[in-house]
């Protein structure tokens, strides 16, 4: 908000240049955006945090919080309504909640024209652009004060309420009463329109709250008034209104409409419903003194359902002491408190009632005070200690290094790590054939695409590669999270890691290359004993079904990987193949728990002999099997078995596997060695019925 430092200077006393104004508000509340000058006067910019726009977007709250930084107690009197006539007007307020004070006064013998130079020289300063003596009032008081304000041409106004003997019918639904005006504050109809000031026009919903006559809306409350009713040359006489709306519903409307107004930026960081006398009385006076010689006020109503009345809150000064970790003097803590317009009530020593004035809506806990007093007396004023108490090395959370463990290694084998919400939509259940009915559904939903906490990480990864195909040829990417399912009527949670391969440049070999990549991510870990097994159970549509398989470890089926079904990519506009794999971390650790530490050994220095086995297998034997027979057979002087040949051959397979041979002890002879092939050889063809080529 821009501010004009003559004015500040007006109202605070205050005697620093703006400079060292802009250094005191700065260092404490405030973060400075610009300062520049216009002619005598200078412009102060200052971006206000949202928990004081109640009270500092204005230059009465400014020139308050300078004085309180300042260690002065800020002095202007406060202006009160008088007794004015409270007949001529009736006010009705619909909807108590969207408004909780509403007041309107009635002035006539209005003379519309320029406002003076000092008015316009002020708003100007401040990017308010003078427009006539009436809306100037209504500014210059926003400004001054922080109440928003807004005048009616009343002869605009069509409030005006039939003789109850006249034979004209009563077109309006709403009751005949004895007032020759009415305003309703009401909720808009639906599909409702208005032509606001900005000279748009704007279709209106339940949700907006509107100011209207009898017949029509007059303004959209809170936000911007009606082209209709608005003040001109001709006006003499106006409906002045100064009112409260609910935060909520003028930033719902602001944002609906795409409007943003000096009012509305007020209304929807809340303020005082008290606030609205004030800017009233003011703006009265104002008029009386540049809307006309004879401004006479003829009616007046304020309609205040439930009063807002200050609050009291304990305040404890050794435990202000603590919390701060400074020695605050608790006269210092009071002279502080009564500065900033708060009542010290009490005389005990150190625990004392404060009570809050209306304006401070951010005060509401001791802790809000102790705050204050903290900013107040200087943040940077307060001395570094070291904490009285022993500090103890944090547990060890196994469970993350865990995580963090396979993010490292995945990170090395070329993955990026992508994070995704927890939800996903029921669009997203059917494109990749997930049974619905086996999901959390969310009670109430932001949006219909987070409908339902996930069951799968597939869904959202999909979506990643999708959008990262458009822009990349190759796409490795993976996701640590959370999924959510039933189990004997309550919600489970477990955590899973899934990751993705695609390369639109390379059609083959994908499963074979993520599989590659995920038995070296467990062998890294230090898991043992990894196999690739046919599904056991039909699989589902996600996947390929030639091109799919189960991850066991150490017996434990703990995930799947294989290529996802052509139908399924190109529902996401994924056009090349695409490998995935999916573990379930939680059952792993359950399973088989953490991985044993790796136990490191000297490089043996007795040589090693390679030997190759070429053989014979039927489909249904699985290299797994073979590897894990080898090792068996060959015992601790087989020291590897690596598959290095593949070859087909009218329906037969041959495999060529590689083994390294040899002894920590000794250096084995040629007999030793052979006698290792031929157990091993003879077991294969025995129990395995495979035909090993010689």
């Amino acid at each position: 908000m821009k501010y004009s430092y003559n004015w500040l200077k007006e109202l605070s006393r205050t005697k620093k240049s703006p400079e060292k104004l802009t250094e005191l508000l700065t260092m404490r509340a405030f973060e400075l955006e610009d300062m520049k000058t216009e002619g005598k006067e200078t412009q102060m910019e200052f971006s206000i945090l949202p928990n004081r726009g109640h009270d500092v977007l204005s230059h009465i709250g400014m020139a308050r919080e300078i004085c309180a930084c300042e260690g002065r107690k800020f002095f202007l009197p406060r202006l009160s309504l008088g007794k004015f006539p409270r007949l001529r007007l009736g006010i009705i307020i619909k909807d108590r909640k969207l408004c909780s004070r509403y007041i309107g006064a009635v002035l006539e013998n209005i003379k519309v024209g320029p406002s003076p130079r000092w008015m316009q020289e002020k708003l100007l300063v401040c990017g308010v652009k003078p427009i006539n003596n009436i809306v100037d009032i209504t500014n210059y008081v926003m400004l001054e004060t922080g109440q928003p304000l807004h005048a009616f041409d009343l002869d605009k106004i069509e409030s005006e309420t039939p003789n109850p003997k006249s034979r004209t019918p009563n077109k309006s639904k709403l009751p005949i009463t004895n007032y020759r005006f009415q305003v309703l504050v009401r909720r808009a109809k639906k599909g409702e329109k208005i032509r606001l000031l900005d000279e748009k026009e704007y279709e209106l919903s339940e949700n907006d709250l509107v100011i209207a006559d009898r017949e029509k809306a007059l303004a959209l409350a809170g936000v911007m008034g009606g082209l209709g009713s608005s003040v001109s040359e001709k006006t003499k006489a106006i409906l002045l209104e100064a009112a409260n709306f609910n935060s909520t519903s003028i930033r719902r409307t602001r944002m609906a409409h795409g409007i943003i107004t000096e009012s509305s930026y007020r209304f929807e960081r809340e303020i005082d419903p008290n606030l609205a006398e004030e800017g009233m009385a003011r703006a009265i006076e104002l008029m009386k003194e540049i809307g006309g010689k004879n401004v006479k006020i003829t009616a007046l109503a304020d309609v205040y359902p439930k009063k807002a009345k200050p609050w009291r809150i304990k305040l404890d000064a050794n435990y202000t002491n603590n919390l701060l970790g400074e020695k605050i003097p608790v006269a210092k803590m009071k002279n502080i408190l009564e500065n900033m317009g708060l009542k010290i009530l009490g005389n005990r020593i150190s625990k004392w009632d404060v009570e809050i004035p209306t304006r401070r809506i951010d005060l509401k806990t001791q802790e809000d005070l102790i705050e204050e007093i903290g900013r107040i007396y200087g943040y940077e004023n307060i001395k570094e200690q070291a904490p009285a108490v022993e500090t103890k090395a944090p547990l060890q959370n196994k469970k993350r290094d865990f995580e963090n463990k396979w993010r490292d290694i995945l990170t090395g084998l070329g993955f990026s790590e992508v994070l995704n919400y927890s939800f996903y939509s029921a669009e997203d259940i059917a494109k990749c054939h997930l049974v619905l009915e086996n999901h959390i559904e969310v009670a109430n939903p932001l949006s219909l695409d987070q409908q339902y906490l996930r069951l799968s990480l597939a869904p959202n990864i999909l979506k990643n590669a999708s959008l990262n195909l458009k822009n990349f040829s190759q796409v490795q990417i993976f996701e640590i999270g959370s999924c959510f399912f039933w189990e004997k009527a309550k919600s489970q949670e477990t955590v899973v890691l899934a990751g993705a391969l695609a390369n639109r440049s390379k059609k083959d070999d994908l499963f074979f290359d993520l599989k590659g990549k995920t038995e070296a991510l467990l062998d890294s870990l230090g898991y043992k004993n990894i196999r690739f097994l046919k599904p056991s159970f039909p699989v589902i549509l996600f996947w390929h079904s030639g091109r799919t398989a189960e991850i066991e470890v150490k017996g434990e089926k703990i995930g799947w990987i294989g290529e996802v079904n052509p139908q399924v990519l190109r529902k996401y506009g994924i056009k090349s193949r695409l490998a995935f794999f999916e573990l379930q971390l939680s059952k792993l650790i359950e399973k088989v728990g953490y991985p044993q530490e790796k136990v490191y050994q000297s490089i043996s220095k007795f040589p090693v002999v390679e030997r190759d086995l070429s053989m014979f297998i039927g489909e249904e034997v699985l290299y797994a099997d073979l590897q894990e027979k080898i090792l068996k057979v060959g015992g601790k002087l087989v020291l590897e078995a690596n598959l290095f040949d593949v070859f087909e051959k009218e329906g037969k397979k041959s495999l060529a596997i590689r083994l390294k041979i040899g002894s920590d002890k000794k250096t084995l002879t040629s007999e030793e060695i052979e006698g290792v092939m031929k157990r091993i050889i003879s077991s294969l063809e025995k129990k395995l019925e495979l035909k090993v080529r010689k």
